[in-house]
């Protein structure tokens, strides 16, 4: 009498058409209990190994749904998929005998597990995708476990094999070629994991099988394809330690992009292979950067640096580079001088740049020694004079200025001596040079020292236009009235011609 067996009744006497199954139903309804009676019949379905009893439960459970307002849907629905995939695995061919609580407990993942372990593909794939189980977690797992199978089955070629795997695998999500070319190589089968890495996309999952598998050469073109320089890295390093440093230099001959970025290595952590791998290829121009670098970073000590650089010159001039020779030699006789200096001055002086080194004499009094360097360097004259100009107004020696102005005619002009001298805040002595300016640049040196007045009268004289309104733009309402007259006036005279 309990409410699932009374509903079970009522759904059978439905069917015959009897009024009995009306009875019934007021019977449970009565109680309210027909929610119990529905949860009851689907239930006792799952505890029920026919499938005919199963199937009247739940029209029982149906039936009595649709007496109700409102209830849940998912148990009915969830005990109808469970009983169809038990019912798959009760068949006699899979003989699989586990009640309704074993696999819940179990979980569809356990028995998916064992339908694998059986060998029953095909079955395991269609309870995926009947339960509708992500890729990851179903149909990929298992296609991966059938292809591991498949690499071991010795009565087919590696061809066939790769292939038939290929097929049915395709660019399926969460499918691995390289654990399945791992096991093809784990049971004895080289070839066959090389052609089934050809079909894995990751370039970072075949390279580590490749150098496992002693395949470095295949490995390196892998890495180089891929781009990615982390890889090509790791295999240009593999090959290192397993070939001899002369087998080693001839693979990377062949494979610019990895010698390329194993020279950046070097440069970064080991320079003396560096240095082997640029005479190896008789790269006199590297070879001399490299010489030129390690006198700097290297060398400590003057004559070790002078050595590494007589070296690059050497080198350099077996590359036919001139230019970067002569450079290096004239660099040589800068340090030697350098050197010198500081030992007769007592200051710093080595690896100064050799404008920082005339510069640096000129602003300690030492104007012999900067012209030495000025001749022996053949500093070209305009540089020469900027110089002098800045370090004798920073050591504010003024008299010494103007007897350099006088010493000959200067190639930069004077306006510089007038700026030089405005920057240093000495007013009077940039008068001086802008009396000497040339024409064209009189309006500018006389605005600079503040003399507006001497400036309008230079740009009426040129009668240029954009020089009166630069003088213009430089009056003030105050006290530069008379000069914006003047000016005024001279261009309205102009405008009447």
């Amino acid at each position: 009498m309990a409410p699932g067996a009374l509903l079970l009744e009522a759904q059978r006497e439905y069917e015959k058409e009897s009024q009995k199954a009306d009875e019934y139903l007021r019977e449970i309804k009565d109680q309210n209990l027909l929610s119990e009676a529905v949860r009851q019949c689907i239930e006792a379905a799952g505890y029920e190994h026919e499938p005919e009893t199963q199937k009247s439960l739940l029209r029982a459970a149906s039936f009595g749904k649709c007496f109700l307002d409102k209830f849940p849907p998912e148990s009915f629905v969830r005990t109808c998929r469970d009983l169809r995939v038990l019912n798959a695995i009760w068949d006699y061919q899979i003989g699989i005998p586990l009640t309704f609580a074993q696999y819940k407990q179990l979980t569809i993942e356990v028995l998916l597990d064992r339908l694998v372990l059986r060998r029953l593909y095909p079955l395991a794939i269609r309870i995926c995708e009947y339960l509708r189980l992500s890729e990851f977690q179903g149909v990929s797992r298992i296609l991966a476990h059938w292809a591991c199978y498949k690499v071991q089955q010795k009565d087919k070629s590696d061809e066939e094999v790769a292939h038939a795997i290929n097929q049915k695998l395709g660019d399926t999500p969460g499918i691995s070629y390289s654990e399945i070319a791992a096991r093809a190589y784990d049971c004895g089968r080289t070839e066959l994991a090389i052609k089934l890495l050809e079909y894995e996309p990751r370039s970072g999952e075949q390279v580590p099988l490749l150098l496992k598998m002693k395949k470095s050469q295949l490995a390196l073109n892998k890495a180089i394809e891929s781009g990615d320089t982390d890889l090509v890295y790791t295999v240009v390093l593999h090959l290192k330690n397993e070939l001899n440093r002369g087998t080693f230099f001839m693979t990377l001959q062949k494979q610019p992009v990895a010698l390329s970025l194993y020279r950046q290595f070097c440069k970064h952590q080991e320079l003396e292979t560096l240095k082997d791998l640029y005479n190896q290829d008789d790269d006199h121009q590297e070879l001399g950067n490299f010489h030129v670098h390690s006198s700097y970073s290297s060398e400590k000590r003057i004559e070790g640096r002078v050595a590494a650089l007589q070296n690059a010159v050497d080198e350099y001039y077996k590359a036919k580079n001139e230019f970067a020779a002569k450079a290096t030699e004239d660099q040589i006789k800068l340090l030697r001088m350098q050197r010198r200096l500081q030992d007769d001055l007592d200051k710093p002086y080595v690896d100064y740049s050799l404008h920082d080194t005339v510069y640096g004499l000129i602003l300690d009094g030492n104007h012999k020694r900067a012209e030495h360097l000025y001749r022996d360097f053949r500093v070209p004259d305009k540089r020469f004079w900027w110089l002098k100009i800045g370090a004798l107004a920073e050591r504010e020696d003024w008299e010494e200025m103007e007897k350099f102005s006088k010493s000959k005619k200067s190639p930069i002009g004077y306006l510089p001596f007038v700026e030089i001298c405005m920057k240093h805040h000495n007013r009077h002595e940039a008068r001086k040079y802008a009396a000497r300016v040339t024409p064209e640049q009189r309006v500018k040196a006389h605005i600079l020292v503040g003399e507006l007045d001497q400036a309008a009268d230079a740009a009426i004289e040129h009668k240029n236009e954009t020089e009166m309104n630069l003088v213009l733009s430089k009056c003030t309402a105050a006290t530069d009235s008379s000069v914006a007259e003047k000016i005024n006036r001279a261009k309205a005279q102009s405008l009447k011609k």
